[in-house]
């Protein structure tokens, strides 16, 4: 809850800032909106960070990336989410990309260092996002799974 509010105040301030936010700023702020969507167990708000138009390698389409979603959130009464961020680049107007790493637990996940003796899902991210309609969204995505030494 407390991230999903977070969320909403940097998308907020981002919103109302006197200067135009970056893109770089823009796709940072819709990877915190998932991250704080994923949090709540929203799958209506995730949807709204997917492309209509999403493919990945896996061949899922944005239809069964939300049933992965809503089959994640039925499998766990809560989602908490340690996210590290490492690389946005905007390679053209309206293309960008970005790694993250993403632990996922059942519990809170103090920082890196508890990884080790969490029961916990590791992630490595790497997303494709495209601009529609002035709001950036998931095209694709490739996930393979990482290391608590990946975290640190």
């Amino acid at each position: 809850m407390l991230r999903a509010a977070l969320a909403a105040g940097v998308a907020l301030a981002l919103a109302c800032a006197d200067a135009p936010a970056t893109p770089e700023e823009r796709v940072r702020a819709v990877l915190a909106a998932i991250e704080a969507a994923a949090e709540a167990r929203d799958v209506g708000a995730l949807k709204e960070h997917v492309s209509e138009s999403y493919s990945d390698p896996r061949g899922n389409d944005a239809r069964a990336l939300a049933g992965i979603a809503t089959f994640h959130f039925m499998q766990n009464r809560s989602v908490h989410l340690l996210t590290r961020v490492r690389h946005v680049e905007v390679s053209a107007p309206g293309e960008a990309r970005a790694v993250a790493l993403v632990a996922m637990a059942g519990t809170p996940i103090p920082g890196p260092d508890a990884l080790p003796g969490l029961r916990a899902d590791l992630y490595s991210f790497d997303v494709r996002l495209r601009e529609e309609d002035g709001r950036w969204r998931v095209a694709s995505a490739r996930w393979e799974p990482a290391t608590a030494d990946d975290f640190r």
